[in-house]
């Protein structure tokens, strides 16, 4: 039975998921970092144990969470191999989105399992992110053999889950990228528009924050296709025409990604709201 779960790598990853862990009932035994101060910022947290040795904390864990930086796993899980302080069957998971369950292969020579168990949420602050973690999506990836382990885990903290293979992986994290990092950059380049009018950039973010929240709960309601609204939606020709003609005039150096823009959302509108074939052809021509 898989009882006793540990931690190398105390930043906020690795300190939110064991909080999550222990306030869920769940037996955190303890965290090893690179610098052990961290460690006992978590260990407190969590009621655990700070390990100065990496070999103390393997030897008292079932499931060892690598939770460093995603360039650092593959070096750890070397490390556990060559110091040969793994135990056969003992579970071994990273929780980066970007890479599978391979990342750890070095570790199935002694016997252990392999996993990758991302969360689909930001870790900028780690109180908001156990909090976050009570409605968090997860994926799952890797051995077979065990995988009942960690969805049963999941099962008991009451999340949902999706099981991806590992050439899945690296789509998934694609698409957490597009609607998380792009959205960013995608606000960025609307303020920068209102900047280019003397709007300033701030108080332009404040103007425009109910309608982005506004917009997120009706994707969240109805779907992106039923969602989309604006001129694009209705086939308003002259109102796109406009903008292009403004954004030439004023801010060239951004006419290019909004006709980008534009003709993806003209395929989102084809879908469900924009039916006129004229209008289509039109807006087709001018992105």
């Amino acid at each position: 039975m898989y009882v006793h779960i540990g931690f190398i790598g105390a930043g906020k990853v690795g300190t939110a998921f064991g909080i999550y862990l222990s306030k869920k009932c769940f037996k955190v035994t303890g965290y090893y970092s690179k610098t052990f101060e961290s460690a006992i910022k978590a260990s407190k947290l969590t009621k655990s144990t700070p390990y100065k040795k990496l070999s103390n904390l393997c030897c008292n864990c079932d499931i060892i969470f690598i939770t460093t930086n995603d360039d650092e796993i593959e070096k750890v899980c070397e490390r556990l191999v060559q110091e040969n302080i793994l135990t056969k069957g003992q579970i071994i998971i990273h929780m980066s989105g970007a890479s599978s369950s391979k990342t750890l292969n070095k570790a199935k020579t002694k016997g252990c399992f392999i996993y990758s168990l991302h969360p689909l949420q930001s870790f900028a602050d780690i109180d908001k992110a156990v909090t976050d973690l009570e409605n968090t999506f997860f994926t799952v990836e890797g051995d077979k053999e065990r995988i009942d382990v960690i969805e049963n885990i999941l099962k008991k903290l009451g999340n949902e889950y999706f099981v991806l293979s590992s050439e899945q992986k690296s789509i998934y994290h694609a698409t957490a990228c597009v609607v998380s990092n792009y959205l960013v950059t995608l606000i960025d380049y609307g303020l920068t528009l209102f900047d280019t009018i003397g709007m300033e950039k701030d108080k332009g973010f404040r103007a425009l924050y109910p309608l982005i929240e506004g917009t997120i709960k009706n994707i969240y309601n109805l779907g992106p296709e039923k969602a989309l609204t604006g001129p694009i939606a209705r086939g308003d020709v002259d109102t796109i025409k406009k903008h292009i003609e403004s954004l030439s005039l004023y801010a060239p150096d951004k006419v290019d990604f909004y006709k980008i823009l534009g003709k993806k959302t003209l395929e989102l509108a084809e879908k469900n709201k924009l039916k006129d074939k004229n209008k289509i052809k039109e807006l087709k021509e001018i992105f």
